[in-house]
């Protein structure tokens, strides 16, 4: 095998990783939001506030930064869908 397709494998496997952490991380945040042990109003400030600063981050990529915006981005969708879905107020 190649070492090009190692490589490849080897960044699929870390992709299927973080796919994997985002899930974790978004039902996490839902369920402590059900629980009450965090308000909406104070994950979505602390999700905005994340995404300012890697915006402001002059020492990251620009893909670096799309994917960093996009994970938080994920969360506040995940957070629309549960309230979607009635799981949350």
């Amino acid at each position: 095998m190649s070492k090009i397709k190692d490589v490849e494998r080897s960044i699929e496997v870390i992709a299927g990783q973080v796919a994997a952490q985002q899930v974790l991380m978004d039902t996490i945040i839902v369920e402590a939001m059900r629980m009450n042990a965090i308000g909406e109003a104070q994950i979505v400030a602390l999700l905005t506030q994340g995404m300012d600063v890697f915006e402001r981050n002059e020492n990251m990529t620009k893909h670096e930064t799309l994917g960093a915006i996009g994970t938080l981005t994920s969360v506040l969708d995940t957070i629309k869908r549960a309230k979607g879905a009635k799981l949350i107020d």
